[in-house]
């Protein structure tokens, strides 16, 4: 049986893990973009940008991360909204 200390802080490490992975694909996405120009030009001339490959790498790097913070931000609001949700019934 897991104690409330250890399930507290698994998730306190989750929540970290994913808040740092959501900032983290969002500074690629947005490192990607900024640099866009030398990486299509290199893309371009070997032809492997056939599909837009770059900018779908780009726009699916960005909202994973706003996803992965989303879920964080949304999962944290659900409790508060549990938690006042069984405040109300007692009245």
């Amino acid at each position: 049986m897991m104690s409330a200390s250890s399930v507290s802080e698994k998730s306190l490490f989750l929540a970290l893990a994913q808040i740092f992975l959501g900032v983290s694909l969002l500074g690629l996405s947005s490192y990607l973009a900024l640099n866009s120009g030398s990486y299509l030009e290199v893309l371009n001339q070997n032809d492997l940008n056939q599909f837009h490959v770059f900018g779908l790498l780009v726009c699916l790097s960005f909202l994973s991360g706003i996803f992965l913070i989303a879920q964080h931000v949304l999962a944290q609001d659900r409790v508060h909204v549990d938690e006042e949700f069984e405040k109300a019934m007692g009245y």
